[in-house]
C-alpha cells in the first residue's frame, strides 16, 4: 500500500529537533492531509488521511522565503515515525457545510484513518476546514485544528533552458496570504536506471513567480533520455501545540497536474 500522508512539499520542509541518539524522544505528532481532486469541470473534492506517531520529536518546518533544493526523489517516498498512535475511533473533518469521518484503515501495518475506498469530500476551496480529534488513552491526545484549505491555480509551461540560465516559473498568485508555493522539476540523472530518482525542489512565497536558479538546473538539463516531470503544489499548513510534548499538523494542497477522481 502507497501513503501518501505527508507531501514531498511537507517533508522537505519538517524538522526533528536534535536528541542523544541513545534517548528514545517522548514527542508526539499527528497529521491530517487533504489534498485535491478534480470532481468534473471546475469542480473540487478532498483526499483527506491521518496517522499519529509517538517517539518523535518530529514537527512542520517553517517557510523561509524562497529555497531551493538538490534532492532526490522516488514516487513512493513516504516518512518513516516509531510508532504508532490510537487518536479515538473516528477524526471528525467539517467543510464547506457538511461533515465527514475518518476511520481506522483494516489491514494496515499503521493506525491509518481515512473516508474507506474511493469516498472523497465535495467541497469548495478556499474554505475552513475544522478538524476534530477525539483522543484516546493511552494514545494521542484531543485536539482541534482548523485550516483556509488550498485554492486553484494555474501556472506558465516550465521548459528546459540553455546552460547558465535560469528559470522564472509563473503562476496565478493566491488570494489570500499564507500558502506557499512549491516547484518539484523531477528528472532521472544520470546515474539512474530508468526511473526519476531525483529533482530540484523549490518553495516560493505565494505571490505569483519565483526563480530557479541556473545552478540547481544542471541535472533538470542533462536529463537521462530526457525523462522529466513538472509538479507545482499550492500549500497551506498549520500547526497546533496541543500540549508540552503534542503537536497537530494539518496540510491542504492544490496540485498541478491536478488528479481526476477516477485516478
Amino acid at each position: 500500500m502507497r501513503l501518501r500522508l505527508v507531501p514531498l512539499a511537507v517533508l522537505a520542509l519538517a524538522s526533528a529537533a536534535c536528541v542523544d541518539p541513545l534517548e528514545v524522544p517522548d514527542g508526539r505528532f499527528g497529521t491530517v492531509n487533504v489534498r485535491t481532486v478534480g470532481n468534473g469541470v471546475d469542480s473540487y473534492a478532498l483526499v483527506p488521511e491521518a496517522a499519529f506517531y509517538g517517539e518523535t520529536n518530529t514537527t512542520i518546518g517553517s517557510f523561509v522565503g524562497d529555497t531551493c533544493v538538490i534532492a532526490t526523489y522516488s514516487a513512493t517516498q513516504q516518512g518513516s515515525f516509531a510508532q504508532s498512535l490510537n487518536a479515538g475511533n473516528e477524526i471528525i473533518l467539517n467543510v464547506s457545510g457538511r461533515t465527514d469521518s475518518l476511520r481506522p484503515l483494516v489491514g494496515s501495518s499503521i493506525r491509518y484513518y481515512t473516508l474507506g475506498a474511493n469516498a472523497v469530500i465535495p467541497f469548495i476551496p478556499g474554505d475552513t476546514l475544522r478538524v476534530t480529534v477525539p483522543g484516546a488513552t493511552p494514545g494521542f491526545p484531543a485536539a482541534t485544528a482548523q485550516l483556509r484549505t488550498a485554492e486553484p491555480f494555474t501556472h506558465d509551461p516550465i521548459g528546459v533552458p540553455e546552460a547558465n540560465q535560469d528559470i522564472t516559473v509563473t503562476w496565478t498568485p493566491a488570494p489570500a496570504p499564507g500558502s506557499q508555493m512549491t516547484v518539484s522539476l523531477r528528472y532521472a540523472n544520470l546515474f539512474s536506471a530508468g526511473p526519476l530518482n531525483e529533482q530540484a525542489f523549490c518553495s516560493f512565497t505565494d505571490d505569483g513567480s519565483g526563480t530557479i536558479r541556473a545552478d540547481f538546473l544542471n541535472g533538470w538539463r542533462t536529463a537521462l533520455n530526457e525523462a522529466r516531470e513538472v509538479r507545482l503544489n499550492r500549500l497551506r499548513t498549520t500547526e497546533v501545540l496541543v500540549d508540552a510534548r503534542t503537536r497537530l499538523a494539518v496540510i491542504s494542497t492544490f496540485g498541478r497536474p491536478l488528479p481526476s477522481l477516477q485516478q
